[in-house]
């Protein structure tokens, strides 16, 4: 990897995309134009919304490398976002074949529903930056979606509703999300986060203790936990 290519990767990483796409262009406009720069050119072009331009790099990655399967599944996503479900189709497919030529893997096809997922995950979490909390949680709910056992998409989506004030939704998501995967500590800490911003700090509590209980070496548990005794001895 040349140090222009690493340089733009750590810009891009830090959500300095203008300086990326400079160095990018460089290195493309230097005849260096590998699938890998093409992708990260049309994945700086998908978050800025230009998808024409994004849709052209993403199948320049893929005429370089055939199995470049995360340019595929961008391209498949942004047509499905567009309304070009048929062209999104297709692109998918040819992933999923790509997919179980090269891997070893049973079910390659779950493989590249993951990798599809957390693509919307990487874009709700931009929009998160950007407080377009709409958005982003439209991002996450697809993802959800899409990977079902997908816990992550889940809590982000419910932090999601949280910043949209939308409380209710928030909790309903944890609920249910905590009575899928009742060992999940993640899950468990941010249903009492939100009872608690909601003032349910007796339900807040009993989900923290359900949550030591299962983990007591818990240091982030026992850290929310003293901050709400805290919390209810200065209001005694």
């Amino acid at each position: 990897m040349s140090a222009k290519l690493a340089a733009a990767k750590q810009l891009l990483a830090k959500g300095n995309s203008e300086d990326a796409l400079e160095l990018l262009q460089e290195l493309d406009v230097s005849g260096s134009g590998s699938a890998e720069i093409q992708y990260l050119i049309g994945t700086i072009y998908h978050r800025q919304n230009k998808f024409e331009s994004a849709v052209d790099r993403f199948k320049r990655a893929i005429q370089i490398d055939p199995n470049f399967t995360d340019a595929a599944i961008s391209l498949s996503i942004i047509y499905n976002d567009t309304g070009h479900y048929e062209e999104g189709k297709k692109v998918f497919q040819q992933a999923e074949i790509r997919a179980k030529k090269s891997s070893n893997s049973p079910s390659p096809s779950i493989l590249v529903l993951k990798d599809i997922a957390a693509k919307h995950i990487e874009l709700g979490s931009l929009y998160r930056k950007l407080q377009r909390y709409d958005e982003a949680a439209n991002e996450y709910l697809k993802a959800s979606r899409i990977d079902t056992q997908n816990v992550e998409a889940r809590i982000l989506l419910a932090k999601a509703h949280g910043h949209r004030k939308q409380w209710k939704l928030a909790e309903n998501e944890l609920i249910h999300l905590v009575r899928e995967f009742p060992n999940n500590i993640s899950a468990r800490v941010h249903l009492a986060l939100v009872y608690y911003a909601t003032g349910n700090t007796v339900d807040a509590q009993m989900e923290l203790l359900e949550a030591k209980s299962k983990d007591p070496s818990n240091e982030q548990v026992s850290m929310y936990l003293r901050m709400m005794d805290h919390a209810t001895e200065s209001t005694m």
